[in-house]
């Protein structure tokens, strides 16, 4: 299966190159605003990110940020001056609110730094006048790109006016479709992973050979219809090649071109066919062909790509399997623009049942293989890999993400809304609130047959619906001017006010739901969690990313069916102990989760235990909480001590044959773990706290530690220089 790989940049070198002469002019040292124009699908971001990707490094700040449509711009610039901070400062602790008005830090942090700045979703010249008020042109060469669609050309042209005289015009990179030679050259890359390169012998993975010196009829054509059915917009070829690489030669790919050829969708049925109709008016075979060839010509031009795109991606779709399609639908809970983690989709795949058991392989080892598939058929983007090189992160298209709503919504799958006022009829399965606005309120209707709900609202803005309006307001009525200073409001809540009156949000709604396998909320002002979640048995997946959770509550033990408990983003820092005893754990993830000093039931099915700490209690050889998970495939340990749980925790570690993260942060980190016959699966380790090192040789290390891959140390300066400057040869992701 090809599912890596697939996203180098074909058939646009020339918009590279023009692109990257603005983006390093050496003469232009002004601040200028780039802007890539295009249609949804065309490439803007695949382009833009592989020329950022290469260029990155001529700029002391880099910053990708894409505007979600109901996000307000105080959220917009908060996002861009916090990841310019951790560029800058080089860690990924946010910076604190010290009061100061978002415009002027931004300003004050960019001062004397070169910056590229790549935005998305600036939908308004409005909102570009902020920006452009909040980045300071230092005369260094710092750049702004803006990917643009082209209902959005307004902000492009506006754009360009700030810019210095003579580049106007220059700024506005527009994106067209790929020509005949291009798209085939796109194709074959995606379809063979070769780059469009015929030089070398090539097999698809149906076993096709496929070489430049023997490139046949049959071969030319293909890439002509390819042309014909896509009309060389990159999305749609991209998408049409993920489904042939997993159809036989010739004929299942006969098949699939005949069937998306223009016309072919208003030619199955005779009867309805107004040519088939004018056909029978004409006396004579060669007046038939002439005038079939002229009406085949105007339906080709009024055909518009939005329906080429919609039959393609349908396609598509249609050729997944069952299961497949069910975890491909899932993904229309999520809106455009969003980095989706592989672990949370696997994990909520695993609680839905989307993923078959199959014997000899694990459910969430079959549900990363699922969404390889799903990566292999370019339906879904590769966005970022791990150490080991499995998937890491992926983002779906925002055509793609269109497509998902509305199959999702005919098909009855999940009811998807961006606001929380929407009418969801009591009978709905499954709930997605995505909303940027920061305007969630509790719903007040029952959902007796819900199933799951999943809602994420832009963190630390979830506010009051009415304060939301008049900050909006005030936005509207107070516009930006492009030199002027610029001044964004902030609703001033109550908890910051007085706090008294303070109304946070709540899930009560959700007791009346007993049937919920699925719950996930993120960015709530959520304090607690209703008693009444104890009798949700059918419970399999519970994520909350809400700061302001302090506590679970005591009910919580009876969730007897639970796989994962998700409260990384919260301050909960105990659980009952009964809590334990859950034998169908899978994935606990917590901040700092205190673990108890012992277990008495085996978690034979745990596999990830992230946040937990040691406690002050100590724990017994062979008796230690660690020692009843022996199956665990990721850990990461805090606040452990040499005195209380050294011992211990070198006797579970022992045990751990299928380890391959660890993450330890203590006092006395075990000498073990480098010399001892244990954890031969280790794949990446992360180890904050001091530690007597035993002087050993790489050779010796690589042998007990043959999958080692990734190594992070902190605070940790007595490793001997002689095994560090060995693991920096050897290219580990080292960090000291």
């Amino acid at each position: 299966m090809i599912w890596d790989g697939l996203k180098k940049v074909v058939g646009r070198e020339q918009d590279a190159k023009t692109v990257r002469e603005l983006l390093l002019h050496e003469e232009h040292r002004e601040q200028m605003f780039i802007s890539m124009l295009g249609e949804s699908g065309i490439g803007k971001r695949t382009l833009t990110m592989q020329i950022c990707k290469d260029l990155m490094r001529n700029f002391e700040v880099f910053v990708w940020y894409n505007m979600p449509p109901d996000s307000s711009m105080e959220d917009l610039l908060e996002e861009v001056y916090k990841r310019a901070y951790k560029r800058i400062h080089k860690h990924n602790e946010t910076p604190q609110d010290n009061g100061i008005d978002i415009v002027d830090k931004l300003y004050g942090l960019l001062t004397d730094k070169s910056y590229l700045v790549v935005l998305g979703g600036i939908s308004s010249k409005t909102i570009l006048n902020c920006v452009r008020a909040s980045l300071p042109d230092n005369k260094i060469g710092s750049r702004v790109v803006l990917i643009l669609e082209p209902e959005c050309e307004e902000v492009a042209w506006h754009a360009a006016t700030l810019n210095q005289e003579g580049y106007e015009s220059k700024s506005i990179h527009r994106l067209s479709h790929l020509d005949e030679d291009t798209s085939g050259e796109l194709f074959r890359s995606r379809v063979f992973a070769e780059q469009g390169k015929h030089n070398k012998d090539t097999k698809d993975n149906k076993g096709s050979k496929y070489t430049k010196d023997n490139k046949n009829t049959k071969e030319k054509t293909y890439e002509e219809d390819v042309f014909d059915v896509t009309q060389g917009h990159p999305l749609g070829i991209v998408v049409l090649a993920g489904l042939l690489r997993y159809k036989e030669k010739p004929v299942e790919w006969d098949a699939v071109l005949q069937e998306l050829r223009p016309g072919m969708e208003e030619a199955e049925d005779g009867q309805d066919n107004p040519i088939t109709g004018l056909l029978l008016l004409k006396e004579n075979p060669g007046e038939w062909k002439t005038f079939q060839q002229q009406m085949t010509t105007a339906r080709e031009t009024k055909l518009s790509n939005r329906m080429v795109i919609e039959r393609i991606l349908s396609a598509s779709f249609d050729d997944l399997p069952q299961d497949l399609k069910s975890c491909f639908l899932y993904l229309a809970a999520y809106p455009m623009n969003v980095s989706l983690s592989a672990g949370h989709i696997v994990r909520m795949w695993t609680a839905e049942g989307f993923i078959k058991p199959r014997k000899g392989r694990t459910l969430e080892e079959l549900g990363h293989s699922y969404l390889k598939e799903l990566v292999s058929r370019c339906l879904v983007e590769l966005e970022s890999q791990n150490a080991h090189g499995g998937i890491k992160t992926v983002t779906v298209h925002s055509r793609l993400v269109r497509f998902l709503q509305s199959e999702a919504r005919e098909a009855s799958f999940i009811e998807v809304s961006d606001r929380n006022d929407i009418l969801a009829p009591a009978s709905v399965r499954r709930l997605s609130i995505q909303d940027d606005s920061g305007t969630y309120t509790t719903f007040s209707n029952k959902f007796p047959k819900l199933r799951s709900f999943i809602c994420r609202v832009a963190a630390g803005n979830s506010q009051s619906s009415d304060k939301s309006d008049q900050s909006k307001k005030e936005r509207r009525e107070f516009p930006c001017g492009p030199r002027l200073a610029c001044v964004v409001s902030s609703p001033v809540t109550e908890e910051v006010a007085g706090g008294s009156n303070l109304k946070s949000h709540d899930l009560k709604f959700l007791c009346w739901s007993k049937f919920l396998r699925l719950i996930s909320v993120q960015g709530l002002k959520l304090q607690e969690l209703p008693d009444e979640i104890g009798d949700m048995i059918h419970l399999r997946y519970l994520r909350v990313e809400c700061p302001g959770l302090k506590k679970l509550p005591r009910s919580i033990r009876r969730l007897l069916n639970l796989q994962t408990l998700d409260i990384s983003k919260t301050a909960v820092v105990e659980i009952h102990p009964h809590f334990w005893k859950i034998k169908t754990l899978r994935h606990v993830l917590a901040e700092k989760l205190t673990l108890p000093t012992s277990l008495v039931n085996e978690l034979a099915e745990l596999q990830t235990l992230h946040g937990v700490v040691a406690g002050e209690g100590k724990w017994d050889q062979g008796r230690s909480p660690l020692d009843k998970m022996a199956k665990l495939q990721s850990l990461e340990l805090h606040g452990f001590n040499a005195a209380n749980h050294g011992s211990a925790l070198e006797g579970a570690l022992t045990n751990m044959h299928l380890l391959g993260h660890l993450k330890l942060e203590g006092d006395g980190i075990p000498s073990c773990l480098f010399t001892g016959p244990i954890l031969r699966c280790l794949q990446t380790m992360e180890l904050d706290g001091a530690a007597k090192w035993p002087v050993v040789r790489w050779d010796i290390v690589r042998k007990v530690r043959p999958n080692l891959v990734g190594l992070k140390l902190k605070n940790n300066s007595q490793v001997p220089k002689e095994l560090l400057d060995e693991m920096e040869a050897q290219k580990l992701m080292l960090l000291s």
